[in-house]
């Protein structure tokens, strides 16, 4: 089964929602699943102990599911910034050495992204290292808008300058009642222009709070799960 690399290149784009959604759908189809952060922002001081809120919320759905973060920081702040305030050496070998522990002890391996794809880790390295240095293919999360279009472009097409392989892309916060004419198409828009292949729809919530049932229901309804893993899933098909 395929891992998978998860990226958006909004601030509360969806990614820990998508990603715990589907790894507790995963899990809950008898798949030993993990939800990995290589880095975390934004980490919470308890005790002296840092701890990750997205992982926490991972661990609300499922407790059973595997998380881990290689690094964590308090401060809201890209990784290059973080890493020089708080003294910290970033070492890519450091993501592969846990990512390498968490794939032998799980089915499947659902990789969250520290921000877009040109997001720095230091001088010479970006976010885009990541899954090229995992050999893992990357899904985009990504939240229609008007004129929200060129950005996705660009990020994209940096994910192809650089070989990555893209899975697809998954739409989140979708309005499907929008009257807007550019939010109605935005999906073609996305197959057509970028060249990469839908893979689901994911409504928009509006803030609301959403339950594990509610979640796991619209993952099942929104994504095609055997398209994402590249695989035939038995319980989806009854047996």
């Amino acid at each position: 089964m395929n891992n998978i690399f998860f990226t958006s290149i909004d601030n509360g784009g969806g990614k820990t929602f998508i990603s715990a959604g589907i790894a507790a759908v995963m899990q809950s189809f008898g798949y030993k699943t993990g939800v990995y952060k290589p880095i975390q922002a934004g980490a919470i001081d308890k005790s002296s102990f840092l701890v990750s809120p997205d992982l926490t919320f991972v661990k609300m759905l499922d407790p059973y599911i595997s998380t881990h973060s290689t690094f964590m920081y308090k401060d809201k702040l890209i990784p290059a910034a973080a890493f020089e305030k708080n003294n910290i050496t970033f070492d890519m070998m450091e993501i592969k050495k846990d990512f390498n522990l968490l794939s032998e002890r799980t089915d499947t391996l659902l990789i969250e992204s520290p921000g877009g794809l040109l997001t720095p880790l230091d001088k010479n390295t970006s976010v885009f290292h990541i899954p090229l240095t995992l050999n893992i293919p990357v899904v985009f999360i990504v939240n229609p808008s008007n004129n929200s279009l060129n950005h996705y472009l660009n990020e994209i097409n940096t994910a192809k300058s650089a070989r990555i392989n893209i899975a697809g892309v998954i739409i989140n916060k979708y309005p499907v009642y929008s009257d807007s004419e550019e939010i109605k198409i935005f999906p073609k828009l996305i197959e057509d222009y970028c060249d990469v292949k839908i893979l689901g729809l994911v409504r928009n919530f509006r803030g609301k709070t959403v339950s594990a049932a509610v979640l796991i229901n619209e993952i099942l309804n929104g994504i095609d799960l055997e398209d994402l893993f590249n695989m035939k899933i038995p319980k989806l098909n009854g047996f």
